[in-house]
């Protein structure tokens, strides 16, 4: 808090209420409407408006944030180890912004993401960023023998250095997923900043399991912590121009009547894959694609980005194929590839 921002708190006397309710800098302050900072601190409505300009102020402070017109030209990217999917994805993932890949078990979003955690400590020249990762997870424990397989295949004799610039960050229920995300996330990255190799890429595995298994919070509550949690890290991501792609998993829609059914499956009648012609593919994959990402709008206005992944129904004496398709991206068109998650990793093919 700086010595306007206090100059302003002290003016309206509420300076000790303020310390009190631990609203102890701009971003605490800000988190609050106009109407809860009234009542929280029973003040009228011009008093509010006054505090909030000034943290705004303090908090965006639009001369620290001046950025060369070759930066805003040329955002800098991840690639995701695979030409073809970053061909889809307009180059790959992009700093400075969330992705959130979805799918339902075993259709290849924690191998994805594991891909990324090598990726991002790439060369420049070779599409990483020189970084990298923190890898916070909260079903079963760390991947670590895929991992093991990912390292060896791909970077045989610099294993020990790739696996070192992973980190690993274990997480075992709501309060101590925010705690994490919320403040020692933030932390941790910070202390890393000026290192040979900053954090370049956070993966979240998964942002909602915590959430679905809990039946404690209440839904508004919930809803207004997640919301919390989507600012935090987009904040993470712009201060400190790295990738956060959070892993989300997917339910089953009920729907009410047929006509609610058909609406769901023409939300999806513009699915094409390339290398075939029209939706011909749709039917394989309809089954998975008509699952929903859980969390629902409260989350989804956070993405910027999200990447479906969906396989064919599984079934004995029958492969299973996947897909990876990007169901909205700021930058990219609604189109999606085959992949197999190979020895090496998730790659895309063509029949």
């Amino acid at each position: 808090m700086n010595n306007e921002l206090e100059s302003v708190i002290k003016k309206y006397n509420v300076f000790e209420r303020v310390e009190e309710l631990g609203l102890d800098s701009a971003e605490d302050l800000l988190t609050k409407t106009p109407q809860d900072l009234q009542k929280l601190l029973r003040i009228n409505a011009k008093a509010s408006e006054d505090i909030l300009l000034t943290a705004a102020k303090q908090k965006y402070d639009f001369k620290l944030r001046e950025v060369k017109s070759d930066a805003l030209l040329k955002p800098k990217i991840v690639t995701t180890g695979d030409s073809v999917m970053d061909q889809l994805l307009n180059r790959g993932i992009y700093l400075g912004s969330i992705t959130e890949v979805v799918g339902e078990s075993s259709s290849g979003k924690t191998q994805f993401a594991l891909q990324l955690c090598l990726t991002v400590q790439l060369r420049r020249s070779e599409g990483g960023q020189e970084g990298s990762a923190i890898y916070i997870h909260n079903e079963g424990p760390f991947p670590s023998d895929r991992l093991d397989q990912l390292v060896n295949h791909n970077h045989p004799h610099n294993v020990q250095e790739f696996k070192n610039n992973i980190h690993t960050i274990r997480v075992n229920d709501i309060e101590d997923q925010f705690r994490v995300l919320a403040y020692k996330l933030p932390a941790f990255v910070e202390s890393q900043a000026n290192k040979k190799k900053p954090i370049r890429l956070v993966v979240i595995d998964s942002i909602s399991a915590v959430y679905r298994s809990d039946s404690t919070m209440k839904q508004f509550e919930k809803m207004k912590e997640i919301c919390e949690v989507g600012t935090r890290l987009k904040e993470l991501a712009s201060k400190y121009n790295l990738a956060v792609v959070a892993i989300n998993q997917v339910s089953d829609v009920i729907a009410k009547d047929n006509m609610q059914s058909n609406d769901n499956v023409d939300s999806w009648m513009d699915f094409h894959l390339i290398n075939h012609k029209g939706n011909q593919m749709l039917g394989l994959y309809i089954q998975s694609l008509l699952k929903k990402p859980t969390l629902g709008l409260a989350w989804s206005n956070s993405v910027n980005t999200r990447i479906r992944f969906a396989r064919s129904p599984m079934l004995e004496g029958m492969n299973t194929k996947r897909i990876m398709f990007i169901e909205f991206c700021p930058v990219a068109t609604r189109v999606g590839c085959e992949v197999r998650i190979e020895q090496s990793g998730v790659k895309s093919y063509s029949q």
